[in-house]
Protein backbone atom coordinates (compact mmCIF):
# COMPACT_ATOMS: atom_id res chain seq x y z
CA UNK A 1 0.00 0.00 0.00
CA UNK A 2 2.88 2.34 0.53
CA UNK A 3 4.55 1.55 -2.23
CA UNK A 4 1.48 2.64 -4.56
CA UNK A 5 0.40 5.67 -1.79
CA UNK A 6 3.91 6.87 -2.42
CA UNK A 7 4.17 6.57 -6.71
CA UNK A 8 1.31 8.00 -6.83
CA UNK A 9 2.79 11.01 -4.83
CA UNK A 10 5.95 10.39 -7.06
CA UNK A 11 4.16 10.92 -10.07
CA UNK A 12 2.25 14.19 -9.44
CA UNK A 13 5.34 15.29 -8.17
CA UNK A 14 6.58 15.04 -11.65
CA UNK A 15 3.85 16.52 -13.22
CA UNK A 16 4.12 19.62 -11.59
CA UNK A 17 7.70 20.15 -10.94
CA UNK A 18 8.93 22.77 -13.76
CA UNK A 19 11.44 21.43 -16.05
CA UNK A 20 14.59 23.55 -14.66
CA UNK A 21 13.87 22.18 -11.23
CA UNK A 22 16.88 20.01 -9.71
CA UNK A 23 14.20 17.60 -7.53
CA UNK A 24 14.91 14.48 -6.14
CA UNK A 25 12.35 12.56 -4.24
CA UNK A 26 13.57 8.17 -3.10
CA UNK A 27 11.88 6.51 -0.79
CA UNK A 28 11.89 2.52 0.08
CA UNK A 29 8.88 0.27 0.48
CA UNK A 30 9.64 -0.96 3.89
CA UNK A 31 11.18 1.61 7.10
CA UNK A 32 12.63 -1.38 9.12
CA UNK A 33 13.91 -4.98 8.72
CA UNK A 34 13.25 -7.26 11.07
CA UNK A 35 15.42 -10.05 11.59
CA UNK A 36 14.22 -13.06 13.22
CA UNK A 37 15.47 -16.53 14.17
CA UNK A 38 14.30 -17.95 10.63
CA UNK A 39 15.26 -15.19 8.71
CA UNK A 40 16.36 -15.49 5.32
CA UNK A 41 16.93 -12.07 4.05
CA UNK A 42 14.42 -9.55 2.88
CA UNK A 43 13.28 -8.09 -0.51
CA UNK A 44 13.35 -4.06 -0.61
CA UNK A 45 11.91 -1.59 -3.31
CA UNK A 46 13.64 1.70 -3.76
CA UNK A 47 11.85 4.27 -5.86
CA UNK A 48 11.30 7.43 -6.74
CA UNK A 49 11.23 10.81 -8.96
CA UNK A 50 13.91 13.12 -10.70
CA UNK A 51 12.90 16.38 -12.75
CA UNK A 52 12.75 15.44 -16.11
CA UNK A 53 15.98 15.38 -18.58
CA UNK A 54 17.63 14.19 -21.15
CA UNK A 55 20.23 11.92 -20.75
CA UNK A 56 19.23 11.57 -16.67
CA UNK A 57 21.22 8.89 -14.68
CA UNK A 58 20.41 7.43 -11.29
CA UNK A 59 23.03 6.53 -8.68
CA UNK A 60 22.15 4.27 -5.52
CA UNK A 61 24.81 3.49 -2.75
CA UNK A 62 22.96 1.32 -0.05
CA UNK A 63 25.61 1.62 3.10
CA UNK A 64 25.28 -0.64 5.71
CA UNK A 65 26.72 0.56 9.29
CA UNK A 66 30.59 -0.04 10.22
CA UNK A 67 32.33 -2.81 11.48
CA UNK A 68 36.10 -4.24 11.83
CA UNK A 69 37.10 -6.48 9.01
CA UNK A 70 40.09 -8.56 9.34
CA UNK A 71 41.92 -9.37 6.03
CA UNK A 72 44.34 -12.26 5.98
CA UNK A 73 46.97 -13.34 3.74
CA UNK A 74 48.12 -17.23 4.36
CA UNK A 75 51.63 -18.21 3.43
CA UNK A 76 52.80 -21.58 2.87
CA UNK A 77 55.32 -23.00 6.13
CA UNK A 78 56.75 -26.48 5.85
CA UNK A 79 53.81 -27.77 3.91
CA UNK A 80 50.47 -26.39 5.60
CA UNK A 81 48.92 -22.99 4.44
CA UNK A 82 48.95 -20.71 7.38
CA UNK A 83 47.75 -16.98 7.98
CA UNK A 84 51.20 -15.55 8.56
CA UNK A 85 49.83 -11.82 7.68
CA UNK A 86 46.64 -9.98 8.84
CA UNK A 87 45.32 -6.42 8.25
CA UNK A 88 42.78 -5.11 10.54
CA UNK A 89 40.25 -2.56 8.95
CA UNK A 90 38.07 0.42 11.39
CA UNK A 91 34.80 1.28 10.14
CA UNK A 92 34.60 -0.53 7.16
CA UNK A 93 31.18 -0.76 5.55
CA UNK A 94 29.37 -4.09 6.35
CA UNK A 95 27.29 -3.79 3.14
CA UNK A 96 27.95 -1.95 0.42
CA UNK A 97 25.66 -2.13 -2.86
CA UNK A 98 26.04 0.49 -5.84
CA UNK A 99 23.22 0.20 -8.26
CA UNK A 100 22.74 2.42 -11.68
CA UNK A 101 20.71 2.76 -14.80
CA UNK A 102 23.84 2.37 -16.28
CA UNK A 103 27.30 0.86 -16.05
CA UNK A 104 28.73 3.14 -13.59
CA UNK A 105 32.17 3.91 -15.19
CA UNK A 106 29.64 5.74 -17.67
CA UNK A 107 27.60 7.82 -15.54
CA UNK A 108 30.44 8.72 -13.69
CA UNK A 109 34.22 9.13 -14.30
CA UNK A 110 36.87 7.67 -11.60
CA UNK A 111 37.75 10.83 -10.99
CA UNK A 112 33.95 12.03 -9.82
CA UNK A 113 33.59 8.83 -8.14
CA UNK A 114 36.54 9.44 -5.82
CA UNK A 115 35.67 13.08 -5.50
CA UNK A 116 31.73 11.49 -4.69
CA UNK A 117 33.11 8.65 -2.01
CA UNK A 118 31.76 6.16 -4.09
CA UNK A 119 33.30 2.40 -4.54
CA UNK A 120 35.42 0.08 -2.74
CA UNK A 121 38.53 2.08 -3.56
CA UNK A 122 36.68 5.43 -2.31
CA UNK A 123 35.66 4.59 1.39
CA UNK A 124 38.58 6.06 2.85
CA UNK A 125 39.25 2.83 5.12
CA UNK A 126 42.04 2.87 7.57
CA UNK A 127 44.01 0.45 8.89
CA UNK A 128 46.38 0.75 12.42
CA UNK A 129 49.25 -1.30 10.42
CA UNK A 130 51.13 2.10 9.44
CA UNK A 131 54.13 -0.50 7.98
CA UNK A 132 52.57 -1.12 4.38
CA UNK A 133 53.21 0.53 1.39
CA UNK A 134 50.59 1.83 -0.87
CA UNK A 135 50.88 -0.46 -3.29
CA UNK A 136 50.49 -3.28 -0.25
CA UNK A 137 47.76 -1.75 1.17
CA UNK A 138 46.12 -1.34 -2.20
CA UNK A 139 46.49 -5.15 -2.59
CA UNK A 140 44.91 -5.49 0.75
CA UNK A 141 42.12 -3.36 -0.11
CA UNK A 142 41.20 -5.39 -3.10
CA UNK A 143 41.05 -8.86 -1.39
CA UNK A 144 38.84 -7.42 0.78
CA UNK A 145 36.74 -5.78 -1.47
CA UNK A 146 36.54 -9.52 -3.50
CA UNK A 147 36.08 -11.45 0.04
CA UNK A 148 33.32 -8.84 0.82
CA UNK A 149 31.72 -9.51 -2.73
CA UNK A 150 32.32 -13.06 -2.34
CA UNK A 151 29.61 -13.19 0.78
CA UNK A 152 27.38 -11.24 -1.46
CA UNK A 153 28.19 -7.89 0.80
CA UNK A 154 29.59 -5.58 -1.29
CA UNK A 155 28.46 -5.48 -5.10
CA UNK A 156 28.30 -2.80 -8.10
CA UNK A 157 24.91 -3.88 -9.73
CA UNK A 158 25.25 -1.86 -12.89
CA UNK A 159 21.84 -1.50 -15.16
CA UNK A 160 19.59 -2.37 -12.32
CA UNK A 161 17.90 0.91 -12.06
CA UNK A 162 14.92 1.34 -14.46
CA UNK A 163 13.99 4.86 -15.34
CA UNK A 164 10.06 5.56 -16.82
CA UNK A 165 9.81 8.42 -18.57
CA UNK A 166 12.78 10.12 -17.90
CA UNK A 167 11.31 11.07 -14.44
CA UNK A 168 10.29 7.78 -12.42
CA UNK A 169 12.96 5.55 -11.32
CA UNK A 170 12.75 2.32 -9.35
CA UNK A 171 15.67 -0.64 -8.77
CA UNK A 172 14.82 -3.64 -6.41
CA UNK A 173 17.63 -4.22 -3.43
CA UNK A 174 17.88 -8.17 -2.00
CA UNK A 175 19.28 -7.70 1.67
CA UNK A 176 20.88 -11.27 2.61
CA UNK A 177 20.88 -13.54 5.54
CA UNK A 178 24.12 -12.49 6.77
CA UNK A 179 23.37 -8.66 7.45
CA UNK A 180 24.37 -7.07 10.95
CA UNK A 181 22.07 -5.09 12.65
CA UNK A 182 22.34 -1.58 12.17
CA UNK A 183 20.66 1.51 10.13
CA UNK A 184 21.25 1.80 6.65
CA UNK A 185 21.83 4.69 4.71
CA UNK A 186 20.64 4.81 1.05
CA UNK A 187 22.02 7.57 -1.36
CA UNK A 188 20.71 8.53 -4.41
CA UNK A 189 22.12 10.76 -6.99
CA UNK A 190 20.77 12.18 -9.76
CA UNK A 191 23.45 12.65 -12.55
CA UNK A 192 23.53 14.43 -16.13
CA UNK A 193 27.16 14.38 -17.96
CA UNK A 194 29.00 13.50 -15.35
CA UNK A 195 28.38 15.89 -12.86
CA UNK A 196 25.67 16.09 -9.82
CA UNK A 197 22.31 17.51 -9.98
CA UNK A 198 20.77 16.20 -6.72
CA UNK A 199 21.23 14.18 -4.09
CA UNK A 200 18.65 12.66 -1.28
CA UNK A 201 19.76 10.16 1.36
CA UNK A 202 17.18 7.99 3.36
CA UNK A 203 17.60 5.31 5.68
CA UNK A 204 16.38 1.93 6.59
CA UNK A 205 16.75 0.55 10.29
CA UNK A 206 17.63 -3.31 10.15
CA UNK A 207 17.11 -4.96 13.96
CA UNK A 208 17.40 -8.35 15.88
CA UNK A 209 13.55 -9.52 17.54
CA UNK A 210 12.64 -11.83 19.64
CA UNK A 211 14.74 -14.22 21.85
CA UNK A 212 17.45 -14.00 19.35
CA UNK A 213 17.59 -10.20 19.75
CA UNK A 214 17.91 -10.98 23.78
CA UNK A 215 20.85 -12.98 23.24
CA UNK A 216 22.31 -10.37 20.64
CA UNK A 217 22.37 -7.95 22.56
CA UNK A 218 23.08 -9.95 26.00
CA UNK A 219 26.57 -11.17 23.92
CA UNK A 220 27.70 -8.08 23.02
CA UNK A 221 26.87 -6.06 26.38
CA UNK A 222 27.49 -8.53 28.80
CA UNK A 223 30.47 -10.74 26.68
CA UNK A 224 32.86 -11.85 29.43
CA UNK A 225 29.06 -13.19 31.61
CA UNK A 226 28.24 -14.51 28.23
CA UNK A 227 31.24 -16.67 27.29
CA UNK A 228 31.33 -17.98 31.23
CA UNK A 229 27.59 -19.17 30.86
CA UNK A 230 28.24 -20.63 27.38
CA UNK A 231 31.66 -21.94 28.82
CA UNK A 232 29.27 -23.55 31.58
CA UNK A 233 26.30 -24.64 29.25
CA UNK A 234 28.84 -26.89 27.55
CA UNK A 235 30.44 -28.51 30.33
CA UNK A 236 27.00 -29.52 31.34
CA UNK A 237 25.57 -30.74 28.00
CA UNK A 238 28.68 -33.04 27.82
CA UNK A 239 28.33 -34.25 31.54
CA UNK A 240 24.92 -34.92 30.56
CA UNK A 241 25.17 -36.71 27.87
CA UNK A 242 28.02 -38.86 29.56
CA UNK A 243 25.16 -39.65 32.32
CA UNK A 244 22.71 -40.75 29.12
CA UNK A 245 25.51 -43.40 27.83
CA UNK A 246 26.67 -44.58 31.60
CA UNK A 247 23.13 -45.67 32.11
CA UNK A 248 22.64 -46.99 28.48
Amino acid sequence: MRVGLTGIIMMALCWVMPASASTLVADLSLDEVAITTDFNGESLLLFGAVSAGAQSDIVVIFKGPPVKLASRKKELVSGIWMNRKTVVWQNAPSFYHIFSNRALNEVLSPDKQQALRIGADNLGLRTADLRQSDEEMRLWRGALARNMTTRGLWQVNDEQVSIIRGALFRTPVELPANIVPGDYEVRVLHVQDNQLIAEDTTYISVAKTGIGAMIYSFAHEYSIFYGFFAVCFAVFAGWLAAAAFRKQ
